[in-house]
């Protein structure tokens, strides 16, 4: 069911969102934009600017720690990983953008961009339709690139809303014990 999945969005307009879809999923455009996102709420926002930023900071560092070190590197030596489907059925879906080898499980992608998104949208209520489109745009892009399976998808987006909750709860923890400390 999760190859027949894969394979619709992979071959839907394919060719021709190609571009958008690499785009989308450049890691450089996801780091300039949580990175413009981040420094607009801090500058622009006078209220509670520093605690997103710093929310958005947390939420991406965890995302590192844990989608990127501990999932993809460190626990990769010890368990199977799960191939990418271009990789596992390269005569039924076709690669498209940067062609990752690392495992497709979780999707590191869904998890950095739920991480951010949940930050922006607890701060910045107005911004949930973007939001919403984003990180459906995303998940079709993983998957219609070739990289991910709907579960991969799923799992990333779970491990992001956790890291923006996470980063919410240490953020707020650090900013009451400074106003306790004034």
């Amino acid at each position: 069911m999760e190859l027949a999945i894969v394979k619709a969005c992979n071959q839907f307009l394919l060719y021709k969102i190609d571009s958008i879809t690499s785009f989308v999923s450049w890691i450089p455009f996801l780091i300039i934009l949580w990175t413009i996102c981040a420094v607009v709420s801090l500058i622009f926002d006078k209220k509670k600017g520093k605690i997103v930023f710093l929310t958005a900071l947390i939420a991406i560092a965890l995302h590192f720690l844990i989608s990127e070190g501990l999932f993809k590197y460190l626990l990769s030596h010890f368990f199977l990983t799960r191939t990418r489907p271009y990789l596992a059925h390269p005569d039924q879906i076709i690669p498209i953008g940067k062609q990752f080898v690392d495992s497709s499980f979780p999707s590191s992608h869904m998890a950095s961009t739920l991480a951010e998104l949940f930050v922006f949208v607890y701060y910045y209520p107005f911004v949930w339709p973007f939001a919403v489109l984003f990180a459906s745009f995303m998940a079709f892009a993983r998957m219609h690139n070739g990289m991910h399976y709907p579960t991969d998808i799923l799992a990333g987006a779970a491990l992001g809303l956790i890291y923006g909750l996470v980063a919410m709860v240490i953020v707020k923890k650090i900013f009451n014990k400074i106003k306790k400390n004034k």
